[in-house]
């Protein structure tokens, strides 16, 4: 009589093993279905995200001038642009950035890209 009581609850333990796991909230580990909750966990957007934005009107590279350059940089938000020099395919300008500081940028003239940027100051003071 042991024996049979024990198969049978043996049996009933492998019955219901295989019946909760399918019922909601059943014998599942939490850990396995782990997922990052919605809200403000995504990553930030990183320092350089002003500077990285393409600028306003989507369009072709190509050879740029000085005063495409002063357009395309303005389009980025940067203010109180200047042209200080060119030099082959290079533009170098100074400007304010979208964050306030004084930079000196470098803008290759054949593809309109930023190529370089050094902080040289903040607002209208140089360091």
């Amino acid at each position: 009589m042991a024996r049979a009581s024990t198969a049978l609850i043996v049996a009933v333990g492998l019955l219901l093993g295989t019946l909760l796991p399918a019922v909601p909230g059943g014998m599942q580990a939490l850990a396995q279905n782990y997922r990052v909750p919605p809200g403000p966990y995504a990553p930030s957007p990183g320092p350089y995200a002003p500077y990285d934005a393409p600028p306003p009107r989507a369009g072709a590279g190509g050879p740029v001038d000085a005063d495409a350059a002063v357009r395309m940089l303005r389009g980025r938000g940067f203010s109180n642009i200047s042209v200080i020099r060119r030099r082959g395919a290079t533009i170098l300008l100074e400007a304010n950035g979208p964050r306030g500081e004084r930079v000196q940028v470098v803008v290759d003239g054949a593809s309109g890209a930023i190529s370089g940027m050094k902080v040289i100051g903040f607002g209208d003071k140089r360091y």
